[in-house]
């Protein structure tokens, strides 16, 4: 029997933000309904309270702003089920980082976020695959890769990052198991990291087929050199106090 889509209630008053997500996560495969501000979006919740699987929240809306409608989820559902990703382009101060998870939202994302980095948000909410535990730490990070498979060159960038591979967002996967020359750009360094890698799995495009996955290939790096390591490794670090930012709610 074929699971229902999760379902996924977006509250947005931007007309052109709310059809991005709507089509960003109809293409994934979930089920959305969307509201322009946060009264409409409190009839679509309080109606539909045992339905939603995950809420994406403006914070700053007429009539009733994103901070009044978690008060009322707080207030009247306090069982709720559903996690609350929210999105602003405004709130982001150590104050308003508190007082958002003191309402109970779980997670926060800026308004001038990548689909890439959207997607990977709602999939970690939504997708066990998402949250189980890896040996290590994984990180959204956008840099730059050139990609060599035979003698055809591609440049694309990474989506995520770890010190053992990478994905690399692209329409042109090389096939699973052979391994591609790369050459990684670091932000801030001069010299770039050449290795190799090898292609664990690839997500093909298919316009037809609705997948929470992007299209691209999943790498593992092989003979990467120790100062590259290291590299990585800082970088990763330093991602990971970024994300503290949402993690922490």
């Amino acid at each position: 029997m074929k699971r229902a889509a999760k379902k996924i209630v977006v509250v947005d008053d931007t007309l052109p933000l709310r059809v991005i997500l709507e089509d960003l996560l109809v293409d994934a495969g979930y089920e959305v309904q969307t509201a322009s501000d946060g009264v409409e979006g409190w009839e679509i919740l309080s109606s539909q309270i045992e339905q939603i699987d995950l809420l994406v929240l403006d914070l700053l809306m007429p009539r009733m702003s994103g901070f009044d409608v978690l008060g009322k989820l707080k207030q009247e559902f306090p069982d709720r089920k559903f996690p609350v990703l929210v999105i602003s382009g405004v709130f982001k101060s150590d104050n308003d980082i508190q007082r958002l998870k003191e309402l109970g939202a779980n997670g926060y994302l800026s308004k001038h976020a990548v689909v890439d980095e959207i997607l990977y948000r709602v999939n970690s909410f939504l997708c066990d695959v998402a949250t189980k535990p890896r040996h290590y730490p994984r990180v959204l990070c956008n840099i730059p890769v050139d990609y060599q498979y035979n003698d055809t060159r591609h440049s694309s960038y990474t989506t995520n990052l770890c010190e053992s591979g990478c994905f690399v967002r692209t329409l042109k996967p090389a096939p699973q198991g052979p391994k591609v020359s790369l050459i990684l750009s670091i932000p801030d360094k001069p010299d770039p990291i050449a290795t190799m890698g090898k292609v664990a799995w690839i997500n093909e495009y298919d316009e037809n087929r609705k997948s929470n996955a992007l299209p691209g290939m999943g790498l593992e790096f092989c003979d990467l050199e120790e100062t590259h390591h290291r590299v990585l490794k800082d970088l990763i670090a330093q991602k990971l106090k970024e994300e503290n930012l949402w993690v922490s709610l």
